[in-house]
């Protein structure tokens, strides 16, 4: 119980970034775990895509012999940044599109860093 706590407050913590809408919590399988997905979207379906996307990339960078640092999807009026927060679960992050990706990847993943989230 207290694992779903601590990651409360790191969403909470990332939703106060600068430019961040909404973030959710989302297994590496797809499912949803908690937080805030975009507004009139299936929390379902985002948190499925966000997990095939995040584990398309990563097969993708396996295959060329690099890791992964994050996914940007770049859309007409936001971002979606998909950031692994454990080996078992990611973080879905929309942004207002005004954000500069790599400071806000950034801060995300030192709040990572810095909290024992038990993921």
């Amino acid at each position: 119980m207290a694992e779903i706590a601590q990651a409360r407050n790191v969403l909470e913590e990332i939703k106060h970034l600068e430019h961040v809408k909404d973030v959710s919590l989302v297994s590496r399988g797809g499912m949803y775990v908690l937080g805030e997905p975009p507004r009139g979207v299936h929390q379902e379906t985002y948190a499925a895509m966000s997990g095939i996307m995040i584990g398309a990339a990563e097969t993708t960078a396996a295959e060329m012999k690099d890791n992964l640092r994050h996914v940007h999807v770049r859309l007409t009026e936001k971002d979606l940044l998909l950031v692994a927060a454990s080996s078992r679960y990611i973080l879905a992050i929309t942004t207002d599109g005004k954000s500069d990706v790599e400071k806000t990847v950034k801060a995300i993943k030192e709040l990572l860093l810095n909290t024992e989230m038990g993921l």
